[in-house]
């Protein structure tokens, strides 16, 4: 993937947003996003996304709450 697509790939997901590109990710990442290499971007896209947020309590991550703020 050359460096501008990665680049205009990020600002996608930036206007999509986490949830939505987490949920795209899941479902079909080839249809809605596009081949792996989108995908395994928008692996480390989310894993960055979460890192930012911090660490959640255990019993946050178990039911899925988001943190309150």
């Amino acid at each position: 993937m050359e460096d501008i697509d990665r680049q205009r790939t990020l600002e996608y997901f930036e206007r999509l947003g986490k949830e939505r590109v987490r949920l795209y990710a899941a479902i079909d990442c080839e249809r809605f996003l596009g081949g792996w290499q989108v995908r395994e971007l928008a692996d480390q896209w989310l894993d960055a996304k979460e890192a930012e947020d911090g660490p959640r309590p255990l019993w946050r991550r178990l039911r899925g709450l988001r943190p309150v703020r």
